[in-house]
């Protein structure tokens, strides 16, 4: 049996970016999940490469400064982090980010006025000198009513005005995640998906020993690493609770629901963020030429109904966007699809749904010498928590192998000889990138082709309409027969419409 300096559990973006540096450190490793890579919450965000303004809500009123002095310091840090990763990753990677100008529009009564939301903004550019500017301008409500963009908003007679600026959205989360994957592997990890791992054990040598379940082929195997990293997202604790670790939780769950709509052309490519009637930050984001709305926050388990929208969280969703855009009158009909995802926060006490700390825990003082736990991660900093990782690791064990350089590149599709095309709502996707994706990036099903190794799974109708053309052009090579391939895409168009809430 291999012995691994690291096995990395969890294949969401920050294990994968933790596999991706801990290789690049010279650290042999192993890099395992329960499902696809990227098929948790790292596909189910909100897609933004976001500056963390939100982050500064901790310091209003500026009075919260003086009383939760220490509060008030991790807010400033988590946004100075977030405005330092984006601007590096959208530099680094520029095929994977997109502009989007957002509109901000502040009432009277706000809790924030427009004076202290641009100073706000001055302060997040002066944490990240020389990066790539926000590009924020102030709108008068009179400038305001002439934009038949901003005309839609509710309550024009008491606007304050409208900030407007430019955030970066990820044009494919699940794919920023894969390229971290298959960086590691070229780099020498081993790399699983569906594999589950159910058991870690402490073995009489110091080593973990890690039992996990093969989907694959309906198997078990095992595996002996010097330490392991459980970034296993929201299931972090389930995970050390099923291995009988008696550890402290950790991890408290939030269930984040967004919906999908199409909105009017003038709006087409524009966002908003503005705040619902309790105050808290609502978000309205362009998708192609649709829309996602949300989201609707609540304390959730990272169960079924944490990765579903319920009726109830539609209603509220469409009750928040009908106030925000009184005139639009958007109704249950208008949904085309909606996704949720229940994020990994770091347990707080008093907060049911956890704090906004993003941590790397030892838990070498709770009797569990070189393992470690990350929660709170995020795919917008993933690429400093893969940094801080290794930190951690490093100074608890020496890595075996010999260091090389980072691989952060986009893995783009080999070039196409063969030009026969799929095409899709977002895009089209190449026979050629169809089967290579299947030769080469241990895809199993048809969800993990269409959803995060080409982006088809992700246009107006969930790439229902291609499921069928797909799975009988791949067949060969994945060693289907017409009937399972046709199998696979009744399972794909079923799995859509009763996760997705499909129209």
């Amino acid at each position: 049996m291999d012995l691994f300096d690291v096995i990395v559990i969890g294949a969401g973006i920050t294990g994968a970016s933790a596999a991706n540096h801990l290789t690049a450190a010279g650290y042999t490793t192993l890099l395992l999940d329960q499902g696809d890579f990227a098929s948790g919450t790292t596909g189910r965000t909100s897609r933004l490469q976001y500056s963390g303004l939100a982050y500064l809500n901790a310091l209003n009123p500026p009075t919260r400064l003086l009383r939760h002095p220490r509060q008030a310091f991790e807010a400033v840090a988590l946004a100075r982090r977030s405005m330092r990763d984006r601007s590096a990753f959208i530099r680094a990677v520029p095929e994977r980010v997109r502009p989007v100008t957002f509109f901000l529009p502040i009432y009277r009564g706000d809790p924030v006025s427009v004076r202290r939301m641009a100073a706000g903004f001055a302060l997040m550019e002066r944490l990240d000198p020389g990066g790539v500017p926000l590009s924020v301008e102030l709108i008068e409500p009179t400038e305001a009513r002439r934009d038949p963009r901003l005309a839609l908003l509710r309550d024009p007679d008491r606007l304050q005005g409208i900030v407007k600026c430019v955030e970066h959205q990820f044009n494919w989360p699940e794919r920023i995640c894969l390229d971290a994957v298959f960086n590691a592997a070229e780099g020498g990890a081993r790399v699983e998906n569906h594999m589950a791992a159910e058991s870690l054990a402490r073995q009489g040598d110091g080593t973990w020993l890690v039992t996990a379940l093969d989907r694959r082929r309906n198997a078990h195997a095992a595996f002996r690493g010097r330490t392991v990293l459980n970034a296993a997202g929201a299931w972090v604790d389930r995970i050390a609770s099923a291995s009988g670790l008696g550890l402290p939780r950790i991890n408290q769950g939030e269930k984040g629901a967004n919906i999908a709509i199409r909105m009017p052309p003038e709006l087409e490519g524009v966002g908003f963020e503005g705040l619902t009637r309790r105050g808290e930050p609502f978000y309205v984001i362009p998708w192609g030429k649709l829309h996602y709305f949300g989201p609707v926050n609540r304390p959730q388990e990272p169960d079924e109904e944490g990765y579903r929208v319920s009726e109830a969280e539609i209603a509220a969703l469409l009750d928040e966007l009908n106030y925000l855009f009184p005139n639009l009158r958007k109704t249950r009909s208008d949904v085309l699809y909606a996704w949720a995802g229940v994020r990994p926060r770091t347990a707080k006490t008093g907060h049911p749904a956890g704090g906004s700390a993003v941590r790397l825990h030892d838990l070498a003082s709770e009797g569990a010498p070189n393992y470690f736990a990350y929660t709170g991660g995020l795919l917008m900093t993933h690429r400093s928590a893969g940094r801080e990782m290794v930190a951690g690791i490093g100074r608890r064990l020496k890595p075996s192998a010999t260091s090389q350089s980072l691989r952060g590149s986009a893995r783009l599709p080999p070039s196409q000889a063969d030009r026969t095309v799929l095409q899709g709502e977002r895009g089209e996707a190449s026979v050629t990138g169809l089967v290579y994706a299947c030769q080469h990036e241990k895809v199993l099903d048809l969800a993990d082709l269409m959803r995060r190794r080409v982006s088809l799974g992700w246009d107006e109708g969930l790439g229902c309409d291609f499921a069928h053309p797909v799975a009988q052009t791949v067949r060969d090579v994945m060693g289907w027969s017409a009937a399972e391939a046709s199998a696979q895409a009744g399972s794909y168009i079923a799995a859509a419409r009763r996760d997705f809430s499909l129209a």
